[in-house]
């Protein structure tokens, strides 16, 4: 974890206990981070502006389901995974546009996304997406089954069978 994730961590535990400055810079911070994520998977200012933006009202409107023993940073750059796809969707691309910038080293909360990412790309997608809606992104079951507009029994046995197979995909692996 880098001092960034432990600022993020900090700031959100502040902002938990109460304190709106504390908030104020945990958004600050967080749009941040969603401005590096963003700079080489959209080229245009405007689209990651956008992006970030709908990313940050999402996580006010989740913020008080964010566990407090958990890193943030997975959770945000989650969300903002959730938000570029919807980007791309409503934009009608199927791969994303890309910028040429020097390469970085990737922090280690990147590595395990795109392992996550990998991992659930081996489900269908309707297993992997309620997957994503509820363990990721932290949807209650009503919540995730309206978005994907199914019933909440579909949406659990979705979820259950997709789990299932990651852990057998996991224990094949070893």
């Amino acid at each position: 974890m880098d001092s960034h994730d432990n600022r993020l961590d900090r700031m959100a535990e502040l902002a938990r206990a109460g304190d709106k400055q504390a908030y104020r810079t945990f958004l600050a911070a967080a749009a941040q981070r969603l401005r590096v994520f963003l700079a080489r998977r959209l080229a245009s200012k405007e689209d990651r502006e956008d992006v970030i933006q709908e990313c940050l009202i999402a996580m006010h409107g989740k913020f008080a389901t964010l566990d407090p023993d958990r890193p943030v940073a997975p959770w945000l750059f989650a969300i903002a995974r959730y938000k570029l796809a919807d980007h791309w969707r409503k934009a009608g691309r199927q791969l994303p546009q890309t910028v040429d910038a020097p390469e970085v080293e990737v922090p280690a909360h990147e590595l395990w996304e795109r392992d996550v990412d990998i991992l659930l790309g081996h489900l269908p997608g309707s297993q992997s997406e309620a997957i994503r809606l509820t363990r990721l992104l932290g949807l209650t079951g009503p919540e995730a089954s309206r978005r994907l507009g199914i019933g909440l029994s579909a949406l659990k046995l979705r979820v259950h069978r997709g789990m299932a197979s990651l852990r057998d995909l996991v224990r094949e692996d070893r």
